[in-house]
């Protein structure tokens, strides 16, 4: 390969292209960023100190506040970029049911074989314990854990598999290929773990793998995202009641 072959001059870096698979990428870093950065919990807790917010803060405000702001950032803004600026059709970015014969067999077979072999153990460590579930008054009564966990899946699971395998993985698919899609959205997915516990961030890139294939193989986005919200809920179960 010759040195002008790989030479980076002006008429490659700025010439007429497709910007759709710049875009894309783009948010695919700074929407994770943007979160982890103006809607964790962290922020919040700051933000009610000093008084910035309108409501008096306990943990369920809190937490709704951090799966509200991923809703708005992961789902609603890239959302809205796919519609007004890549002008593309919801159902070719996994918003449908797709293969749902798949998908409802793919989730009924995988979830109690990771519930067993992974969810469980994990209930028994403390740093999942010290971490979940992330309001503490999950445990407090049944209603508290359902409403908990059915405002985790609606807001917070919802915006994060439309970023990642929705946004990330359809948008990407057709400039790269399937399999290099599925590992382009890993990235942003298994970085925003930093800070959790060492085994849900090691098990971030095979999940990111599993949840990539379940998307493309039924063409839709909803198949991961129960079974990732099954997997979350139930390790906050498991946490509850072995803790």
């Amino acid at each position: 390969m010759s040195l002008k072959s790989i030479y980076l001059g002006e008429p490659h870096l700025f010439g007429k292209g497709d910007l759709k698979p710049t875009v894309i990428l783009l948010l695919g870093a700074l929407l994770p960023t943007l979160h982890r950065s103006l809607g964790s919990l962290d922020i919040y807790t700051q933000a009610e100190s000093m008084k910035m917010t309108l409501t008096n803060s306990n943990d369920w405000l809190t937490v709704n506040f951090f799966f509200i702001t991923a809703f708005i950032i992961k789902g609603i803004i890239p959302f809205l970029v796919m519609i007004y600026f890549l002008k593309e059709n919801p159902k070719d970015f996994g918003l449908q049911f797709g293969d749902w014969k798949t998908g409802w067999k793919t989730v009924a077979i995988l979830f109690p074989i990771i519930a067993i072999a992974l969810l469980l153990p994990a209930g028994f460590q403390k740093d999942f314990q010290n971490i979940y579930p992330l309001y503490k008054g999950t445990g407090d009564s049944l209603g508290s854990f359902l409403g908990f966990e059915l405002s985790r899946g609606i807001f917070y699971y919802t915006g994060w598999e439309f970023l990642y395998r929705g946004f990330l993985l359809f948008g990407m698919r057709k400039y790269v290929g399937d399999w290099t899609a599925i590992l382009i959205q890993i990235i942003p997915s298994c970085l925003y773990h930093i800070g959790y516990p060492p085994g849900e961030i090691l098990m971030s890139v095979p999940a990111g793998i599993l949840f990539g294939v379940m998307a493309l193989k039924t063409k839709s986005i909803f198949w991961p995202l129960l079974l990732h919200w099954l997997i979350g809920l139930t390790t906050d179960a498991f946490v509850v009641l072995i803790r």
